[in-house]
């Protein structure tokens, strides 16, 4: 398997786990859960576990000056940056809209490399954004209503994971420094930004049922070790813009998981938004495994 055959795999195997996130978070709100306090866990009870596996892989988990500079700034204005900001999205406007808003990031990744970074992106590429950005807008349900503050935030959301999807690629500290010991310090600055948050907003509350807590040490320590990690490698062998169009696959994984538990329709629409993203996901599987 070449490196770009595994990137491609890793990337969407991200995508699919992302798009179980949203069955895995009913399951925390429902036990008392919130989402700022879904947001700090999602960080903080995975450390154990990377600390761990940084350990028995005999990670080198010392940093230096420059290092800790590059984690600070991919972690609030990019990774930790996007969590926040797209929940508390869904305070003001519907989900739907937030989702199919946030969905742009694929457009700002390209957009990104193309202003600041003078690539050159092929016809085949913007061929597939389009898809890409075609097959969200179709997923959203025409549900009207939400606040301009709601939009600006979601909007906000999908800048700052392209950001922080292009700086992964970019940064020559960060580019090829070992996956783990690059979650496990961006963990431990988004855990401290949340706590932070979270008691100065008074929103911290940790009165759950032992089926939520389990559920959200499932859901941190997979976001962590299926989702994270394996986006980032993603990023390393098919570049940023190609991993942040094959991860529009997290929206198809989350309406097949509506119509299967939650008996949800599939309608034409949402049938050919899913049909758009599989055709770009085709292409760019075909265009890069030739590389």
């Amino acid at each position: 398997m070449n490196n770009k055959v595994k990137g491609i795999g890793a990337t969407l195997i991200s995508a699919i786990y992302f798009g179980f996130v949203p069955l895995l978070m009913k399951t925390v709100y429902a036990g008392g859960g919130n989402s700022f306090t879904a947001a700090f866990l999602r960080f903080g009870l995975s450390l154990p576990l990377l600390f761990i596996f940084c350990k028995v892989k005999g990670v080198d988990l010392r940093v230096t000056r420059e290092e800790l500079k590059h984690f600070i700034l991919i972690t609030v204005c990019g990774y930790a940056g996007t969590t926040l900001l797209v929940f508390n999205a869904y305070n003001f406007i519907p989900t739907g809209m937030a989702t199919t808003i946030h969905f742009l990031y694929p457009t700002f990744t390209v957009a990104g490399l193309m202003i600041f970074f003078r690539e050159k992106i092929s016809r085949t590429k913007i061929l597939c954004v389009v898809l890409c950005l075609t097959g969200v807008v179709l997923f959203y349900d025409g549900v009207s209503g939400g606040s301009f503050i709601g939009i600006i935030l979601a909007l906000c959301s999908s800048m700052t994971y392209a950001f922080y999807t292009i700086f992964l690629s970019k940064s020559k500290v960060l580019k090829d420094m070992e996956p783990a010991k690059r979650l496990m310090y961006m963990h431990t600055i988004a855990t401290l930004m949340m706590l932070i948050i979270g008691l100065v907003s008074g929103t911290l509350s940790f009165s759950m049922t032992p089926l939520g807590w389990g559920a959200m040490a499932l859901t941190a320590n997979l976001s962590a070790f299926v989702g994270a990690m394996l986006y980032q490698i993603g990023v390393k062998y098919v570049g940023s813009e190609s991993a942040a169009m094959l991860s529009t696959f997290e929206p198809i994984t989350s309406i097949v998981i509506g119509v299967l538990v939650y008996n949800e329709a599939m309608t034409l629409k949402i049938a050919l938004g899913c049909l758009a993203i599989i055709i770009a996901t085709l292409i760019i599987a075909k265009t890069e495994s030739k590389d």
